[in-house]
């Protein structure tokens, strides 16, 4: 029979650097690779976990939360990188607020992000490192004239980066456990993860080299399988590592000292892996058919954390925290349905246009060229040709629909000639004006009629001409005396 959650000793408890460390007294932490967090596309988080008093606000997705391509999940915080570069961070409650969700102002173009213990870190696009966190611990901050980096990785209290010659950077290890000592000589490394206590590299041949793991916390998670190659990602957590290879199956490492909670203890069977993540108590790998799979919690640990959702699929990434699990589901796609529009002659009265798109949700539309929109109704402008486009940017379910315009020609207005016999001139210009045509020559006659009146026109009444014929008068000026 299974006892209660043994506890893990007290050497191995986190406690905030020195500088902070009245603030909060924290159980451990666990960070995963960010190369497990990455994902083509955009999606939607899921999470789950944070049970037995451990919710600490990351698993309260904020609502609507659309466009995301990555996620992160840390000890108290989730981060998440949205479509345009930008980055949303939630969670840091009950005192454990290190400053690590206040995203700076004005952070944009991010490549990669990954959550730490007290900290978060950003990857740009240009190869540099951005940093929050620690409460302003300086040991945060990243070390000056870092650049060309590929890779981030951010564990309890020690931050890691990889550079595009293959080589790491260590910094942070409030807690020094000699997770900061890379190892001299280490290069050709493709990944890396970051855990509580130690950091993982994963070479270019496929080999695993682990480091860290001082002997108050060595609970064999460096010890690195003899033998173990093929390998294509790996993770980090609390007192743990896993290692995925090519084959798609799963090895993990570590869990002594009395703080096994099943995370070391592989489903039998489980393959077609494509991705894997590690946590506190637990451990997550993405299969194939897009499902999740979780092990460990035994005794009650990991807050729910492998307490997989229900129905749960379609998913593109995962990220393991401390009592928290992430998900990156895939969003559904989306047509926008929109017929053909006529051609028009110009001075035809506005129209309205209307398409629907296959989630169901709001189409709006867009005009250039001889014609404006306002809502669903178009205007004509002139002769020449109009573009309606129809939009749907999606929302936290679906992906943006893809544009669908439709151009159609603008004739220039025929002159259709009125009779204008009989009427006053002013009110024979402007009906000559309706119908596109122009007043031409205008002579005076002496006549019967009234005063001003029109007695005579060039053009036969019902002729079409082109718009802007002239049409020549001729108005009474009365009875001749």
């Amino acid at each position: 029979m299974f006892g209660p959650p043994k506890e893990v000793k007290s050497s191995m408890r986190w406690r905030p650097p020195f500088e902070f460390c009245a603030l909060v007294v924290l159980s451990a932490s666990l960070l995963f690779a960010v190369s497990a967090a990455q994902a083509a596309g955009a999606g939607r988080p899921v999470a789950w976990g944070c049970g037995a008093g451990d919710d600490l606000g990351q698993c309260r997705v904020p609502g609507n939360l659309a466009g995301v391509t990555a996620i992160s999940a840390g000890y108290a915080h989730s981060l998440v990188l949205k479509r345009d570069g930008t980055v949303l961070a939630w969670g840091c409650g009950r005192a454990r607020d290190f400053g690590q969700c206040t995203v700076p102002s004005g952070l944009s173009g991010v490549a990669a992000i990954a959550a730490g213990g007290s900290r978060s870190l950003a990857l740009k696009s240009d190869g540099t490192v951005v940093t929050w966190g620690c409460a302003g611990d300086p040991r945060c901050n990243v070390p000056s004239g870092l650049a060309g980096v590929t890779a981030i990785a951010a564990g309890l209290t020690h931050s890691l980066a990889l550079r595009g010659d293959g080589t790491v950077l260590a910094w942070g290890c409030g807690i020094d456990y000699g997770q900061c000592g890379v190892p001299s000589g280490l290069t050709g490394v493709r990944a890396i993860a970051a855990g509580d206590y130690h950091s993982l590299a994963l070479k270019s041949d496929g080999t695993v080299v682990a480091w860290g793991c001082a002997a108050a916390v060595d609970e064999g998670q460096c010890n690195v399988p003899s033998g173990l190659s093929g390998v294509t990602a790996i993770a980090a957590g609390l007192t743990h590592s896993l290692a995925l290879r090519g084959d798609g199956t799963v090895v993990a490492w570590g869990c002594g000292g009395g703080v096994s909670y099943g995370q070391c203890s592989v489903p039998i069977g489980l393959a077609s892996v494509t991705a894997i993540a590690a946590g506190g108590y637990h451990s997550l790998a993405l299969k194939g058919d897009r499902t999740v799979v979780a092990w460990g919690c035994l005794y009650g640990a990991g807050g729910g954390s492998c307490s997989v959702p229900s129905g749960l699929s379609g998913v593109k990434a995962i990220g393991a925290g401390e009592y928290h699990s992430l998900a990156l589901v895939e969003l559904g796609d989306q047509t926008i349905t929109f017929g053909p529009l006529a051609n028009k002659t110009f001075g035809a009265p506005d129209f309205r246009v209307s398409a629907t798109a296959s989630s169901g949700l709001v189409v709006s539309f867009a005009a250039s060229g001889k014609c404006t929109i306002s809502g669903t109704t178009v205007h004509l402008t002139g002769a020449g040709s109009c573009t309606v486009t129809a939009s749907q940017p999606g929302d936290a379910n679906f992906n943006p629909a893809p544009d669908v315009a439709r151009t159609f020609s603008i004739a220039r207005a025929t002159c259709r000639v009125p009779n204008i016999v009989g009427k006053r001139l002013a009110s024979a210009k402007r009906t000559i004006a309706r119908r596109h045509c122009r007043t031409g020559r205008v002579r005076y006659a002496s006549a019967r009629k009234g005063k001003g009146i029109v007695i005579s026109q060039n053009r036969r009444p019902g002729r079409v001409l082109p718009a802007g014929s002239r049409i020549n008068l001729i108005v009474s000026r009365g009875r001749r005396r």
